[in-house]
Parts: C-alpha cells; sequence; structure tokens
C-alpha cells in the first residue's frame, strides 16, 4: 500500500464524523428555516405589501358613524396582500361571545374525527342555548361532524360542550389557546368553549379585538375552509347516528343572501353584546372581505351599514 494511500484513508477516516456532524447540522438548519417559513405564511395576514394597490376612496363619501363599540373591515386579494377598508377601536379587547365557537370548531378539526360518534352527556344536555332551538338530550348520539353543524349554524352549546368533554374542558381550553397562541392571535384569551358569559361576572370570559378575529377568519378560510362552508348553509338536516332525521337546523345569520358566497359566525351575550364576523367575495371579484363586529346593539344592522358603506365609499373596478 502506498505511502500516498494510506495518507487518503486517514484523512477520509479522520473526515467521517466532520462530515456527518455537518449534514445532520444541515438538515437540523433547513427545518429550522422551513419551520420559520411556515409561521411566516401563517402570520403573513398581519404585513403589509408594500406594492399592492387598494381600491381608491372615493372622497365624495362621508366617514361612517358606526354604533358598533369596535369594527373592522380587511380586504385580501387572491395573492395574500391586504389593506385596511374601515377600522375603529380595532385593537381594543372585548368579550366575543359565541365567535369563540370559531376556535371551538378550529381545535376540533385539527384533534378530532369527524366520523366519531358522541353521545350527550347529562353536562352537555343542561347547557342552556340563547335562542330557543332547544337542548340535546341524554344519550342522544351523533357525530362529530354533525356536532360542527349544531355549532357553527344554530350557535349551540351544549354541541360546544360535547365535543370539548371528550378529552375535558380544560384541556379543550387550553388547546383554543394554544393554537390562538400559534395563529399569532396576541389579544386573544378563552375560557370555556361556548363563549357563555360566566355566572360571576367578576370572572373573566372569552376575549378578542377585531383585528385577531379578522387573522384567525383569514388562517380558516386557507387552512379549514369547511368551517366557513357549513357556516355559509341556510339551512341543514341533522340525522342522528343511527340514520334517523333528527330536525334541520336553521341558520341564525340574517345575512347569508347579503352578499355573494357570504359566511360568518354570531354571537350575543348580555356582557358582549352583539359580535358578528363575516366573509365575503370583494365587489370586484378580486379577493374576499372579512368585516367584524363587537359590542353592538344591532349587529346585523351595524354590518349592513359597514358592508353598504364599503360598497359606496371604494372604487370596485
Amino acid at each position: 500500500m502506498s505511502k500516498s494511500f494510506k495518507l487518503f484513508l486517514i484523512i477520509l477516516i479522520f473526515s467521517l464524523p466532520l462530515w456527518w456532524g455537518i449534514n445532520v447540522f444541515a438538515q437540523k438548519l433547513e427545518g429550522f428555516f422551513n419551520a420559520a417559513e411556515a409561521a411566516q405564511t401563517i402570520t403573513s395576514f398581519s404585513k403589509k405589501d408594500e406594492s399592492y394597490e387598494a381600491p381608491l376612496k372615493v372622497q365624495e363619501v362621508e366617514n361612517l358613524d358606526l354604533g358598533a363599540i369596535s369594527a373592522i373591515s380587511v380586504l385580501v386579494r387572491k395573492d395574500g396582500t391586504e389593506t385596511i377598508l374601515f377600522q375603529k377601536n380595532s385593537q381594543r379587547k372585548l368579550s366575543i361571545a359565541s365567535i369563540s365557537k370559531l376556535m371551538t370548531a378550529l381545535v376540533v378539526l385539527k384533534n378530532d374525527d369527524l366520523s366519531r360518534v358522541v353521545e350527550i352527556s347529562p353536562g352537555a344536555a343542561e347547557v342552556e342555548n340563547e335562542y330557543g332551538f332547544g337542548n340535546l338530550k341524554v344519550a342522544e348520539r351523533f357525530s362529530v361532524k354533525n356536532l360542527l353543524y349544531f355549532l357553527l349554524i344554530e350557535s349551540n352549546n351544549g354541541s360546544a360542550h360535547a365535543l370539548a368533554e371528550t378529552i375535558g374542558e380544560k384541556e379543550f381550553v387550553d388547546l383554543m389557546n394554544i393554537t390562538a397562541a400559534n395563529i399569532g392571535l396576541k389579544n386573544t384569551f378563552f375560557v370555556n368553549p361556548t363563549g357563555l358569559d360566566p355566572e360571576n361576572q367578576l370572572e373573566l370570559t372569552n376575549y378578542s379585538n377585531a383585528e385577531d378575529l379578522v387573522k384567525l377568519g383569514n388562517y380558516i378560510l386557507r387552512k379549514y375552509p369547511l368551517i366557513w362552508d357549513i357556516a355559509r348553509d341556510k339551512e341543514f338536516d341533522i340525522y342522528s347516528a343511527d340514520g334517523i332525521l333528527f330536525r334541520k337546523l336553521k341558520n341564525i345569520n340574517e345575512l347569508l343572501e347579503a352578499a355573494p358566497y357570504l359566511s360568518g359566525k354570531t354571537g350575543w351575550t348580555s356582557q358582549a353584546l352583539g359580535c358578528l364576523i363575516v366573509i365575503y367575495q370583494a365587489p370586484d371579484r378580486s379577493g374576499y372581505i372579512i368585516n367584524v363586529v363587537l359590542g353592538s346593539e344591532n349587529r346585523f344592522e351595524d354590518m349592513k351599514a359597514l358592508m353598504s358603506w364599503l360598497e359606496d365609499a371604494y372604487e370596485w373596478n
């Protein structure tokens, strides 16, 4: 064996650990940048693209005097660029009532099996509903997917409780808050899966702000559009797990036909007042608009006023 060949083998042997270490480091570094890129994608909605050409404001149209405590309207183009069209106290933290159920549905879709059958417990059957639809009854059985229809169409509180108690309400609420943090909702916090006010008015309730709710709505559209698809249904026939027609659900959102492809989620409690988030196609079909109204004495009228103003106040070519 020649001296040069021996020298080559020695160098090769000693360089193998170094090469392996560099390769592992490179793989970890690549994984880090992939994760960073994913995080950037999630939070990109809050960033402004300087090249974005927003619709022109019609100067002759007066500013909107909206009755709600807080509101925002954001136009999101198909390429992800966005602009704020209207805002009022959009960073103010307020109770969000049943808009909370958007996060409840999101946690379910991330962690549960839609075909799994859930039996209604006494605890879920005792949870009251605001809209007179009646409570779910003990031992009734529904798929997780059908419970999502209860949740998003008629805002049923019993269905929220039933979906959460499978893993325990505390653990479920923890997942809601972890998911909110992962999305980048810095001004949002949950204490229950329903959005109901606590019995003790001094205790915390679910809260957020209009800006965070736009970010949540946009994330759902990009990642879990089934939520908006369900919430868009005006009516839906619900069947029990054994295939028997239970009842026809009727959507409590009065604005489903107010704009093309409109979907949304309502909310109301005595502490939160009226809350509403809607998402619909922009008039110029360039993307979609997300509107949020919080702390409203008349959420539907406030939202209609905002939508009408947006159509008049901007040039939609």
